[in-house]
């Protein structure tokens, strides 16, 4: 995190300590933290905690680097939060965390462009229309094209690239090859044929694209560049007289705990979970300071939050969001759904056929 970030960490920390004088904290920065993490913890010079969002807590608790605390989390604790983050710090059966904040990607448009943001999908596919003009350089839409930044449409359907409670792919279901069809058919026309990230990204902040998808990390660069943006969940899609919601991958901020959290820190230990992960005051200082999006309930209506337009989009975005898998088995997943999307928008092959092998691909990889 960035140092201003990590500020707001260390005086919250500081505010604990006074309301808590027996119980202190020490933060520290690491990088390459999974590596750092993965060497330190088996040798017992790990640290008690440490935050990262919650798609480590598979593969971490399978490697028995955290300790779980199921003894400590009360049977309504999860109330507390949103769906998407209530499942999101337990694993098989097992809580390993709490939840702080969480992240999702939000149609993020220019004003001085869009004067009114799309209400639906197809108000969102007039306007691609409207700006799209490639011999001048103009798109109508500017998006990383990748598994985690198409999955909103993919996944629009009720199709998934991998089901976390069966631990099995689902490219190959009509619903999936549905979603990127949609993508590839009423999106992908309108924009820049380019997969590189920070190209798509340009074309937005140059003011090259009315609209771009990403994540509440791109809006620090947004406002450098100095857009007069908003923010929108993407669009709800009508087909056939039905209604679907995109449900692009959600991740949560979570503090985990480690193997080596010694047992008579435990309550000091949860002590500080609890008072982070539920305290009003906390979730609204890193929403006002970090542009954290709130993931506990009794703060969703708090006006100084939902006045900030950037936080409302993205907080009304993640309640469709689709909780990134948590399964070690996930890791097999991305490669051959990357692979697939570059052979379609290569057009090496068929939507059919880059999904059927990127299917059996990662079925050969989990069956190991």
């Amino acid at each position: 995190m960035g140092q201003a970030e990590a500020q707001t960490f260390q005086d919250l920390i500081s505010e604990f300590e006074i309301e808590h004088p027996n119980i202190q904290i020490k933060m520290v920065y690491k990088a390459n933290l999974e590596t750092a993490l993965k060497a330190a913890i088996p040798a017992g010079k790990g640290p008690d905690l440490f935050i990262w969002a919650h798609d480590w807590i598979g593969k971490f608790a399978e490697g028995g680097l955290l300790k779980p605390i199921d003894s400590y989390v009360p049977s309504n604790f999860s109330d507390n939060f949103i769906p998407l983050a209530q499942d999101a710090f337990e694993y098989k059966g097992h809580y390993y965390a709490v939840p702080f904040a969480a992240e999702t990607v939000a149609l993020i448009y220019n004003k001085d462009m869009v004067k009114n943001p799309p209400k639906n999908f197809d108000e969102m596919k007039q306007i691609m229309q409207q700006y799209y003009d490639p011999n001048n350089g103009k798109y109508g839409l500017a998006s990383p094209v990748d598994a985690y930044f198409i999955s909103g449409w993919v996944q629009a359907f009720g199709g998934y690239y991998f089901n976390d409670k069966t631990e099995q792919p689902g490219l190959n279901l009509t619903q999936t090859i549905e979603g990127f069809k949609f993508f590839f058919n009423n999106i992908w026309p309108y924009m820049a044929h380019t997969t590189d990230y920070n190209t798509q990204v340009s074309l937005f902040t140059d003011g090259n694209a009315p609209m771009m998808v990403n994540g509440p990390w791109i809006i620090s660069k947004v406002k450098e560049a100095g857009i007069n943006f908003g923010v929108e969940p993407l669009p709800p899609i009508t087909m056939n007289g039905q209604t679907y919601s995109p449900r692009p991958y959600g991740g949560v901020k979570l503090i985990y705990v480690t193997a080596n959290a010694p047992d008579d820190k435990m309550q000091a230990i949860w002590t500080f979970l609890k008072w982070f992960s539920t305290s009003d005051d906390v979730a609204t200082t890193l929403a006002l300071q970090n542009g954290y999006v709130p993931v506990l309930k009794s703060v969703y209506n708090n006006p100084d939050i939902t006045s900030d337009p950037v936080l409302k989009g993205f907080m009304d975005a993640v309640q469709h969001a689709y909780l990134m898998p948590k399964s070690v088995k996930m890791a097999a997943v991305w490669g051959p759904v990357g692979q697939a999307i570059t052979n379609i928008v290569g057009g090496k092959q068929t939507i059919e056929q880059a999904l059927q092998d990127a299917q059996q691909q990662i079925l050969k990889a989990i069956s190991g």
